[in-house]
């Protein structure tokens, strides 16, 4: 997956997140979900336990982390990028 594809699916993973978020927040607030292809695959307790769930099944580049809260402080491309290398 090259660059403009990896921010492409990053964007379309937030969208789809943002519009889940009042639904799974009361239940995983604080959890990370695991985003691809604009679905929560799965909820982690800690942002590297997310990478390394999304890296297993997805491979790097192929999916996106969004920790479950309402603030929003976007932290950057690098803060969600599966294959990143930050958790």
């Amino acid at each position: 997956m090259d660059m403009s594809n990896e921010i492409a699916e990053i964007d379309r993973n937030y969208e789809a997140f943002l519009e889940q978020l009042p639904e799974i927040l009361p239940q995983h607030r604080g959890q990370y979900a695991v985003m691809h292809d604009r679905n929560i695959v799965a909820y982690c307790g800690n942002a590297l336990a997310a990478m390394i769930e999304g890296v297993k099944r997805f491979g790097e580049g192929r999916f996106s982390v969004q920790e479950v809260t309402t603030d929003r402080d976007n932290l950057g491309f690098y803060s969600y990028a599966g294959g990143s290398g930050q958790a």
